[in-house]
């Protein structure tokens, strides 16, 4: 089978990594450093690559280079190996290949994950720690990416930027993505851009889904009934209590989103209205009150007027002005999701909204920037034009596009507080070792203010939404009628579960079924159902199925083991003898009605 080209994009940097072969040291004394270093100066000199960032570790060497060309790339790495071989070879008396194989190539978007990648090399987030370059230092050697000029006026600025950036917890996330990328010779960037260049040069860029596909799936129901267990759980330990909520709200409390029914009324589009309704009826419980739901939710989209639905479990808190509320929902966000193993799949993006005035001051703004342009918007645009101008400024459309740089910004509207408020809570997330990404374009659909975020996760050649909330104290006390303090979030279900579906051992909740009965002639059925009235009054704490089906004994027993039974009982056709099967030790034995109880029990109670 032929290997496939490398993936060379011209424009942008690339991340290399070299290999020592079957696991050889590529460094041994000081000295091999400095001579790998001349090596790849006079490489990058001799092909005019630029040096962005290296790393040199015992058993590997990453580069962030930018070539000219693919030929140019490929050159300046054998010319490294040209080089630094033949030295390596002479001054430890070794002979043949140092390289293990092909190196490794990833192509990055710069604006989205140079400085990322570029922290990955220098903080050695690969578990290799070794030599390496520190910002723009050494500077014979280092050339400056645009990026990294971005960061500051002059060269002090720069560095102390990329230190403090540094010293933000690690994205387990972002580099299990490199690491994947960087494996599969595949695009780092943004799923847009991705998107755009598999379209242009028409071939698969994103990094897939290691291993080959599952022969046997786990069961969604399991993995479903699992995890509203762990959330029942996890909730519950944090001191939040359950509540049940209404399908249909009335159309002028509930909040936007959810389709209009008959009778004025809506289904409910997110439990966050029914949850301030509960509020307004009972003002105690909006005193440091903490509650959660789970159910069903709407949709209706603008342009089909289809309705969708979907699954979220809720969890909202009133009474808390604070940042520190904020601070328990994002950690407990960040436990949960390590708690399932979704820890290195999920990423958290933030964003400061201001206050209600800020808001509202700069969504004024954005209507009288877009206003001379708003008769050659489409209908769904005069929309977000009226009710969310800010999702105007990163839409793909390209007159838009054109005018975002200069739209007004949601920065120069931010009060003082606003701004303090924002750094208290990036410092706090910070000490809590989470990882975060301030993302500029995140703006919600619902009444939030202050702080909104998302959880993401990138799987099956998309981005998912596992989660996401904020704070809502000017909606809640406008249903209130009084100043209300609010701030909430919501597990998306079926999201959730589809990364389920990607780990390595899916979770599996206690089987279901303990004992399984099974009628061996059709004149035994009634037998076989006293039988199971029986066991359950003697054996309340066990799950026992009648197994009714016509099908052929063999093919009930095996449906009856992918149920996760442990004891099958098959009734004889004499009506008086049992089988016991116990799935557990594989072992058969052969019982009467009359004793079948006294042996399940002797077997039960002597595990």
């Amino acid at each position: 089978m032929p290997r496939k080209n490398r993936l060379f994009i011209p424009g942008m940097p690339h991340l290399a990594q070299l290999r020592g072969h079957n696991g050889e040291e590529l460094f041994r004394h000081e000295e091999d450093y400095s001579a790998f270093e001349r090596c790849m100066q006079d490489a990058a000199q001799r092909y005019a690559v630029s040096i962005h960032s290296w790393s040199l570790a015992i058993p590997r060497i990453l580069l962030l280079v930018s070539a000219p060309d693919k030929q140019a790339l490929s050159r300046f790495i054998q010319h490294i190996g040209r080089s630094y071989v033949p030295y390596y070879n002479r001054r430890y008396q070794r002979h043949g290949a140092l390289w293990d194989s092909r190196y490794l190539c990833s192509p990055l978007e710069p604006e989205t994950y140079f400085l990322a990648v570029k922290r990955f090399i220098e903080c050695d987030e690969d578990g290799s720690p070794g030599c390496h370059s520190h910002g723009n230092l050494p500077s014979g050697l280092i050339v400056p990416h645009p990026v990294w000029l971005k960061l500051g006026e002059n060269e002090q600025q720069r560095q102390a930027h990329f230190q403090e950036f540094c010293r933000q917890p690690v994205n387990r996330a972002l580099v299990t993505r490199i690491r994947h990328a960087l494996a599969q010779n595949c695009l780092l960037a943004s799923l847009a851009l991705s998107q755009q260049l598999e379209a242009q040069m028409e071939r698969p860029l994103r990094a897939r889904h290691c291993g080959r596909p599952r022969k046997y799936e786990s069961s969604p129901s399991e993995q479903w009934t699992w995890l509203e267990l762990q959330a029942e759980q996890f909730l519950r330990q944090h001191g939040y209590q359950q509540i049940r909520l209404p399908l249909l709200e009335h159309t002028s409390l509930f909040a936007p989103g959810g389709p209009v029914m008959a009778d004025k009324g809506k289904l409910r589009g997110d439990g966050t209205t029914g949850c301030l309704r509960l509020m307004a009826d009972n003002p105690h419980t909006a005193v440091m009150s903490r509650i959660w739901y789970s159910g069903a939710m709407f949709r209706q989209r603008s342009l089909d007027g289809d309705i969708r639905q979907n699954h979220q479990i809720g969890v909202e808190a009133f009474g808390m002005p604070g940042v520190d509320i904020e601070l328990e929902h994002l950690v407990m966000q960040a436990v949960f999701f390590r708690r399932i193993g979704l820890g290195e799949m999920a990423e958290l993006h933030i964003n400061m909204l201001g206050d209600e005035a800020s808001l509202a001051a700069f969504r004024r703004a954005l209507r009288d920037y877009y206003q001379p342009i708003s008769r050659l918007l489409n209908p769904e645009q005069q929309h977000w034009l009226e009710k969310h101008p800010e999702w105007l400024i990163h839409h793909e459309d390209i007159l838009l596009q054109r005018l975002a740089p200069a739209a007004p910004c949601l920065a120069d509207f931010i009060t003082v507080d606003s701004r303090h408020r924002f750094q208290r809570l990036q410092h706090a997330l910070t000490q809590a070792g989470i990882a975060w990404q301030y993302d500029p374009a995140l703006f919600p659909a619902n009444d939030y203010c202050q702080l909104v975020f998302e959880w993401r996760s990138i799987a099956m050649e998309r981005e998912l939404i596992i989660s996401r909330g904020g704070r809502y104290d000017a909606c809640a006390s406008r249903i209130a009628e009084k100043p209300v303090s609010a701030c909430g979030f919501a597990f998306m279900m079926e999201p959730i579960v589809t990364l389920l579906g990607y780990r390595p051992q899916p979770a599996r909740a206690h089987p279901p079924t303990d004992i399984v009965i099974i009628a061996g002639q059709p004149r035994v059925a009634a037998k076989a159902m006293l039988l199971g009235r029986s066991l359950r009054q003697q054996f309340p704490y066990l799950s026992i199925i009648n197994d009714c089906s016509p099908q052929r004994i063999s093919t009930r027993y095996k449906n009856s083991r992918r149920l996760g039974a442990r004891f099958i009982l098959e009734i004889e056709g004499d009506g008086e003898t049992v089988i016991l099967s116990d799935s557990r030790d594989h072992r058969i034995k052969i019982c009467t009605l009359d004793n079948i109880t006294d042996r399940l029990a002797q077997v039960v109670l002597s595990q």
